[in-house]
């Protein structure tokens, strides 16, 4: 009995926690709108720094060569 009881209990926790989810509420999402603004167009796979300044190749290389000298 105390087997059947667990076993009703982890099916309720279980199927609650699968549900939890999905909220019925009867109303279907507006449509999107046509046209849709960009700002900046960028390639693939590059993130958008906004007004930030781009650090130039040199002062790449000599941040990257300082923090290799510091984890040595």
């Amino acid at each position: 009995m105390k087997r059947l009881l667990m076993a009703v209990a982890m099916a309720f926790v279980l199927s609650v926690t699968a549900l939890a989810g999905d909220i019925p509420c009867g109303v279907t999402s507006p449509a999107p709108n046509e046209t849709t603004p960009t700002t900046n167009v960028t390639s693939p796979g590059e993130i958008p720094s906004g007004f930030a300044e781009e650090i130039s190749e040199a002062g790449l290389s000599g941040l990257l060569a300082v923090l290799g000298l510091l984890v040595v």
